[in-house]
């Protein structure tokens, strides 16, 4: 009987150490479950914020792999959706991305009036999970008619909100207790306050407090359970009393005195003493991650203290927010603080500016990293359009992480600004939550409903039916874009061409060739497959919810525009000289040689064209007809051919000129330094015109063409728009918006700009590397020369 009594009782401590160790087990699976999927996460730079309805919209996007804090290369589709004021949507883009970067823009038109604008990026891919981690950016759009207020820095105090977030989330009877303090108007806008005290019953003052910029502060107290407390402001412009509120009589508090000269990471849970007689004998477990990335910790209160210090080693902990939790045995959030980890320097850039010219100057810049993406704005010393409020560094490092994403973060890393890290912490305290509930977490894995989008989808069919075992193909082709790719018909005609990376506008050629490669004549249906996939959570729109304050004394008039110069009267000059006419002329460049026919010439167009600079003749190999550049008729069958054209259909199976007469011609042009046609790419290009009722049953198109849409959007060049004076260009112009610097193994770069009376200049720079460091600057730089 003894031996079965010890028997259970080692099987009992056996399963008691087993569990021990299992819930550190489940802990580590719980995060390697939620987190095995990769996730992307978007940040975009805007060349401005503020824009006239003339000027370009430009950015560039940066997309980083948030498992492995590097440029994310999987990415290729990205979903820009637009946004009016009403909350409609104006224009949608399909944006092509490569190595973790993109870019684009708009050209103001009509549809843009006057107002605010709700830029939203995403990718299809983001679906997959419950958190949000789309970028969000409002610009606004004026207009040069009306007179423009300039908004100022200036809270809403009669809307004064008071919110408290004390650690832990209770503020604990009989210790001493670190409240969190946020002070904000109606619009979430920072108040900032110098003289905040927290009073008793007997408005003893017990506390004092002050707030930053951003609202953020926080204050100590020793709370009591029996006693009331009252935090109070008077100023001149803010009177505001409020109730400290409830003091819980036990509980737990977890705290994170983040010292950044520090190499380990201190944190402490408290109680206090009815709390030791409470968590007696209980286990926790003290646990910092940052996605799949984490360390935990056992903790009890059996020693009797009420203060439980414990360290992380920082080396191990990922620069950004970390999130630390405290969970009980049954692996229950008990609470939750979010703490700043920055260990090593972000990279910095050096910049100095030099006129060159009277109107030109140079801004030489020096980063000390390499392989490195950058992106630059330039703007006058007095523009007002800059606002770069939402920074690489702040979306990647604290939004990332934030339920409710900061709207401002350039504060938190401006290198001018000495007590950011503090202004981190405070940030941080003032947070309900972070962006990864602990309940979601221990769900399991996301479910994969959404794909990873690469390029469009190109489905079609033919008519012709296929004999059984068939080997013929479909062809695509886009000359101006040297696409070319061939697939498979199915048993059913259809055909698909997968990942196929196109913008719009483009025109694509489908053609069926047979095993031998010859044209087919069939008819081809075709179109882009593509599902515009809206964003399940939805668009955060920054929603403004009391009138901005502007400023009456400081309005912006913009001057009229130039009146134009006066046309002159017609005057009609008669000239009895008659001109050959040419019909299709203004189809060509002046490049061109163009030939009339009148319908008494001899001969085909083979030998025409063989006496007009091409060698023209019958391959041996498979008896087509070939047309070569004369210059490169030692290279043989490789030397390239020209775009031949029949009435404006580009012609792709040559064979159909092999009995064409001249004396069925109207107009033939050559161009054979190929600028009448940007898809011949330096090969030339001949339009033939047939004659008007010329009969041509010969000539058959064996192709289909298709014009994308639903594609990629067009390559954006992005254009400086004029201003009417040097005030408005001050306040409102830009100097200069360079998206694509690339520095691979060198350190600098330089780039032009126009000088324009400017003495100084701002300079917003934003990039990473291939290794995932980040680069988020603005810097003033003087302009070194001669202003007279």
């Amino acid at each position: 009987m003894k031996l079965i009594i010890r028997f259970f009782s080692f099987l009992f401590c056996l399963q008691s150490f087993a569990q021990a160790i299992s819930n550190q087990e489940k802990i580590t699976k719980y995060l390697n479950d939620y987190f095995s999927q990769d996730r992307e996460i978007i940040h975009v730079q805007f060349n401005k914020k503020l824009f006239t309805n003339n000027e370009d919209i430009a950015f560039k996007g940066y997309v980083l792999s948030k498992n492995n804090n590097i440029p994310n290369s999987n990415t290729a589709n990205i979903q820009l959706v637009v946004y009016n004021e009403d909350e409609q949507i104006v224009q949608k883009q399909l944006l092509f991305a490569q190595y973790g970067i993109f870019s684009g823009g708009i050209h103001l038109n009509e549809k843009f009036k006057p107002g605010k604008y709700h830029f939203h990026f995403y990718t299809n891919w983001m679906n997959n999970f419950k958190e949000d981690d789309s970028f969000n950016q409002t610009i606004e759009i004026i207009d040069k008619n009306i007179p423009y207020a300039f908004q100022t820095n200036e809270p809403n105090w009669k809307t004064a909100e008071i919110n408290l977030f004390p650690e832990g989330g209770i503020i604990l009877n009989g210790i001493i207790n670190l409240i969190g303090i946020k002070i904000t108007d109606c619009n979430k806008t920072g108040i900032e306050v110098a003289d905040g005290v927290v009073l008793d019953s007997k408005s003893n003052e017990i506390t004092h407090f002050r707030t930053n910029q951003m609202g953020n502060g926080v204050f100590y107290l020793k709370a009591d359970l029996n006693e009331k407390y009252t935090i109070k402001i008077s100023n001149d412009k803010l009177k505001v009393t409020q109730l400290l509120g409830k003091i819980t009589e036990t509980g737990l508090v977890l705290s994170a005195p983040n010292n950044p000269g520090r190499n380990n990471l201190l944190v402490i849970l408290k109680t206090n003493e009815k709390g030791l007689q409470t968590y007696q004998n209980k286990k926790f477990t003290v646990l910092i991650q940052q996605n799949g990335n984490s360390m935990q910790q056992e903790v009890t209160f059996n020693n009797s203290k009420t203060e439980q210090p414990f360290y992380f080693d920082k080396k191990y902990l990922p620069n950004g927010v970390n999130t630390i939790r405290v969970l009980d045995e049954d692996l229950n959030e008990i609470t939750e603080r979010l703490t700043y980890i920055e260990e090593g320097k972000n990279p910095s850039t050096t910049l100095n500016a030099k006129i060159i010219t009277n109107d030109s100057i140079v801004l030489s810049g020096k980063t000390d990293i390499a392989k490195a993406h950058l992106s630059i704005s330039v703007l006058p010393e007095k523009s007002v359009c800059i606002d770069q409020k939402k920074t690489l560094l702040g979306t990647f490092y604290l939004n990332a992480y934030l339920e409710k994403p900061e709207p401002d973060t350039y504060f938190y890393f401006n290198p001018d600004n000495k007590t950011r890290r503090q202004d981190i912490e405070f940030l941080l305290l003032n947070q309900n939550k972070g962006k990864y509930l602990w309940e979601n977490i221990k769900s399991g894995a996301p479910k994969i409903s959404f794909e990873f989008e690469k390029g469009v989808t190109i489905n079609g069919k033919v008519e012709k039916e296929l004999k059984p075992n068939s080997q013929n193909k479909i062809s695509l082709i886009a000359l101006k874009n040297n696409l070319f790719d061939q697939t498979t018909i199915d048993q059913n005609n259809d055909f698909k061409f997968e990942h196929f990376f196109v913008q719009d506008s483009t025109v694509l050629a489908l053609q069926m060739t047979n095993e031998k490669n010859v044209t087919q004549t069939t008819k081809i249906e075709a179109r882009i497959a593509r599902n515009e996939p809206r964003f399940v959570l939805g668009p955060s729109f920054e929603k403004t919810f009391c009138p901005v304050i502007k400023s009456s004394d400081t309005i912006f008039n913009f001057a009229p525009p130039k009146t134009k110069a006066s046309e002159l009267k017609e005057v009609a000059i008669k000239n009895t000289y008659k001109k050959e006419v040419f019909t299709h002329k203004a189809d060509m460049s002046p490049m061109a040689r163009a030939f009339k026919f009148d319908g008494k010439e001899y001969g085909t167009v083979l030998n025409f064209l063989s006496s007009n600079g091409y060698n023209t003749g019958i391959n041996q190999s498979d008896f087509s007809v070939y047309i070569r550049e004369r210059r490169g008729s030692y290279l043989g069958e490789s030397a390239s051919s020209p775009n031949v054209y029949i009435d404006n259909v580009l012609v792709f199976d040559f064979n159909q000129l092999f009995n064409l007469t001249l004396d069925q011609i109207d107009e033939i042009y050559i161009d054979q330094t190929g600028s009448s046609d940007m898809t011949s790419a330096g090969h030339g290009t001949i339009k033939i015109f047939m004659k008007t009722g010329q009969k041509n049953d010969y000539f058959k198109v064996k192709f289909t063409t298709l014009i994308v849409t639903k594609g990629f959007a067009q390559n954006f060049t992005y254009k400086t728009a004029p201003f009417e004076n040097q005030d408005e260009f001050n306040y409102f112009g830009t100097l200069g918006w360079f998206p694509n610097i690339e520095l691979d193994d060198h350190l600098d770069y330089q780039i032009k700009i126009p000088k324009n009376q400017q003495k100084e200049i701002q300079v917003v720079i934003e990039g990473f590397t291939n290794d995932g460091q980040l680069i988020s600057e603005i810097k003033k730089v003087p302009i070194a020369g001669n202003f007279n």
